[in-house]
């Protein structure tokens, strides 16, 4: 279930979601910004029967970033799902 997005783009870091449903990837263009790509797997599944799955984009590309760790540090901000992995409520 770890397929690199499809990019000439290098990757840089991966963040997996706590339920593991959801990631992040952090990339590097080709033009040295970063950016966050964030997924969710899904499962198409018709009458009871398994059709397609993967991973999908959430949101696009979104940010431009001058390191990978601010990349990451946005990532942890605006997606709460994200954060939750590395602070469970207790």
């Amino acid at each position: 279930m770890q397929s690199q997005p499809a990019t000439a783009d290098k990757t840089v870091k991966l963040l997996q979601g706590g339920d593991s449903l959801r990631r992040v990837w952090i990339v590097q263009r080709d033009d040295g910004v970063y950016v966050i790509k964030p997924e969710e797997w899904y499962q198409n599944v018709i009458e009871g029967e398994l059709v397609a799955e993967g991973w999908k984009p959430i949101y696009g590309d979104f940010g431009l970033f001058g390191s990978a760790d601010l990349a990451e540090r946005e990532a942890l901000v605006r997606l709460d799902w994200l954060m939750e992995t590395l602070h469970p409520a207790v």
